[in-house]
């Protein structure tokens, strides 16, 4: 094998991956999609037999009436005053692919960590890891709020339907929109569609993937998270 065709075979990770249809193994919690993680590792696996996954593991600190202190461990979670975090890392042909997530309760809020349990913590990291594999390629359209796999996807943004033509407008800079509508506008964060108005909570609380997230806005949703923000 040459080494032309071995940079080839690594840039097509991606391109494998995205082409997968995930539509037919979603299933619907919360009346949004989404991939469970042992579907979404077996079908990476299936292509990419060699494919590891690895969780970030951290300097383990601790809240003490004298303030948070270090214990000198290494734990496979961040924990912090506002809330905990996971990062999971998939290497698949050589490439890696990595992604955050806090960990949260039913209503996908962050958990506070004097609520934190190992079963939370866990299944964060399950979640992430479906994350990392969505960066990778795998049903990464699904967690941009569309169900289409790549080469759908782009036909359908080039051929709007009437339906979608006939939905009202989001909120814009000539519409000045109300408080609500600002709050009620749609994002998708952490893979999971929401809202502005939950996105200047998670920021408001210091949550770094929400900040790291929100700075990263552009266009229409930087404007209404801006004017969100002046708001409170």
């Amino acid at each position: 094998m040459t080494e032309k065709t071995t940079k080839e075979e690594k840039k097509s990770v991606y391109e494998t991956l995205s082409k997968i249809d995930v539509k037919q193994y979603l299933k619907k919690k919360m009346g949004l999609d989404y991939l469970s993680w042992a579907t979404a590792w077996g079908l990476v696996k299936s292509h990419y037999p060699d494919a590891q996954k690895k969780i970030t593991e951290f300097d383990e600190y601790i809240p003490t009436k004298e303030g948070w202190k270090g214990t000198g461990r290494k734990v496979d979670y961040r924990l912090t005053p506002f809330g905990c975090e996971v990062e999971v890392t998939v290497i698949i042909d050589g490439q890696e692919s990595s992604s955050n997530l806090y960990v949260m309760d039913n209503k996908n809020h962050a958990v506070n960590y004097k609520s934190l349990n190992m079963g939370a913590i866990n299944k964060a990291q399950q979640r992430c890891l479906v994350k990392a594999l969505a960066n990778a390629g795998l049903g990464l359209d699904v967690y941009a709020g569309e169900d289409l796999p790549s080469d759908e996807t782009e036909t359908a943004k080039k051929t709007p339907t009437k339906s979608a033509a006939a939905q009202p407008t989001q909120p814009s800079k000539k519409q000045k929109p109300t408080k609500q509508e600002l709050m009620s506008y749609p994002v998708t964060f952490n893979g999971t569609k929401t809202n502005m108005g939950i996105l200047l909570k998670h920021y408001n609380n210091g949550l770094s993937a929400a900040v790291k997230f929100a700075d990263s806005l552009q266009g229409d949703e930087k404007f209404v998270f801006d004017s969100l923000k002046a708001m409170n």
